[in-house]
């Protein structure tokens, strides 16, 4: 089964999305979904001495600006697992451009969390900063340009998902033809 394809963005999006988990917070291991062979493959590791701040993922049925499904960035205290399911409310978005592809990181909880989180200024201050800083210099090692762009209101974030799905649907729709 292809997660990409197979898996439903979810029946309440944009408000309440699915996303699978590529990379566990906590690692410097770059996982990444193949959905040629449907399994999970360490792409590289980061070069520096940093470690994702929170579990990273995709959101199934959308196409991104940089041709790969929309990223995702889970707040959770604990890691989640690569491969796992998780449901997840969106509530701001990191506005990146890697390489020179608009590259949006969608930052969303899961909606079994104890706590409600509403907006980024729900989420302990330390890891926004953190978590900016990260995506800001992940790979100044790598001889890769990342800008980061700062970061987008829940509403703005909502339309990204909005329009990631719409480009996954005229791609799909373009297949079939």
């Amino acid at each position: 089964m292809n997660l990409v394809k197979k898996i439903p963005i979810g029946d309440k999006f944009p408000d309440i999305i699915n996303c699978i988990i590529e990379i566990p917070k906590g690692t410097s291991a770059k996982y990444e979904y193949n959905e040629q062979y449907n399994t999970f493959q360490l792409a590289r590791c980061l070069y520096s001495s940093m470690i994702y701040t929170a579990s990273y993922g995709f959101i199934p049925q959308t196409h991104a600006l940089d041709n790969d499904p929309l990223d995702i960035i889970v707040y959770n205290n604990i890691p989640i697992q690569t491969g796992a399911l998780v449901e997840v409310r969106p509530i701001a978005a990191l506005d990146m451009t890697d390489n020179g592809d608009k590259d949006f990181k969608v930052v969303a909880v899961p909606v079994s969390h104890v706590k409600e989180y509403h907006t980024l200024k729900d989420l302990e201050s330390h890891w926004v900063s953190t978590t900016l800083n990260f995506f800001s210099h992940y790979k100044d090692l790598e001889d890769k340009v990342v800008k980061v762009g700062g970061w987008l209101s829940k509403a703005r974030t909502k339309k990204i998902i909005l329009e990631a799905h719409s480009r996954y649907n005229a791609k799909t729709d373009k297949q079939l033809l």
